[in-house]
């Protein structure tokens, strides 16, 4: 008996201290994959792929891993059975209806206007892949500027050249992000410091839809966005090592999370009350994405 229970205990560490090590690759192409959204499903546990497709989780503690990317199916894969090559399939895109607009560009609408000094608390990712998505319901005075010309976030970043992934995305019929309105990856890069950073979308020929239109600022959790700090341990006069996903976003207070959406574990959920030491006047309030959207005809 007591044989058997060593044996069990050793087996159960070496699968606990193992690691996920892979490359994610275009089925048809075989090319790398960039900034793929991978977690242990049911758990907190995941990352981000980088540039060339590759990752590494470490101790993984689960029975399977969903992959997610834009362009791309989402791809579940038992841990028992990776390969070091994971091949995603390309999403297939139903075209209901072409219609085909002038885009005149002359008269212009913006929609979630901030003020810098409104904004006073900064999110950043931990070690986990999380996406923070900000909803602008329709309204029909945008039918005389439907495209989307350029977004425009509040950023704080502790290192330079850091970046982050938009994903655009329609309305399901719960209010929920649904599908995907550009089917690339746009990224970000940000300078070092707080600044304004713009993103040009004026070639894209994106429509504003009329379910309403979710941006979404997605952290990637890669080595070169990783900022190590450290927080005081209640009670004690040591301080705790701590990773970082830089950039962080600047928040907006607001009363309600009607328009405010996480994505955290593979599941959408609407955003949660801030607590405990969050700084006034976000605490007790919830915090809404300073996103800044232009439309043109």
């Amino acid at each position: 008996m007591k044989k058997l229970f060593l044996f069990l205990f050793i087996f159960k560490t070496s699968i606990s201290f193992g690691q996920i090590k892979a490359k994610v690759v275009d089925a048809n192409t075989l090319l790398p994959i960039p900034f793929v959204n991978i977690w242990i499903e049911n758990t907190s546990i995941g990352t981000t792929a980088n540039a060339n497709g590759e990752f590494l989780i470490e101790n993984p503690i689960g029975q399977t891993i969903v992959l997610s990317s834009v362009g791309y199916e989402s791809t579940k894969i038992k841990i028992t059975e990776i390969q070091p090559l994971i091949k995603l399939n390309s999403k297939i895109v139903e075209l209901k209806e072409i219609i085909i607009s002038s885009k005149k560009g002359k008269t212009k609408t913006v929609i979630g206007k901030f003020d810098d000094s409104e904004i006073s608390y900064y999110y950043a990712a931990n070690n986990n892949p999380e996406i923070k998505a900000r909803f602008f319901p329709f309204d029909s005075l945008l039918l005389k500027t439907p495209f989307l010309n350029k977004i425009k976030f509040r950023i704080y970043s502790e290192i330079k050249n850091a970046k982050f992934n938009i994903r655009l995305y329609s309305a399901d019929s719960t209010g929920k992000p649904s599908y995907n309105l550009y089917e690339q990856n746009l990224i970000g890069i940000v300078k070092k410091g707080v600044n304004n950073l713009e993103i040009d979308l004026s070639k894209l020929n994106i429509k504003f839809p009329e379910e309403g239109l979710f941006v979404s600022y997605e952290w990637l959790i890669i080595k070169e966005n990783e900022y190590k700090t450290s927080l005081p341990i209640p009670n004690s006069n040591k301080r705790k090592e701590i990773s970082l996903f830089e950039p962080k976003v600047g928040l907006l207070p607001t009363k309600n999370n009607m328009n405010s959406w996480t994505y955290k574990n593979g599941i959408w959920q609407s955003e949660v009350i801030f607590g405990g030491n969050t700084p006034e006047p976000y605490l007790n309030n919830y915090g809404i994405l300073a996103v800044e959207l232009t439309l043109t005809d």
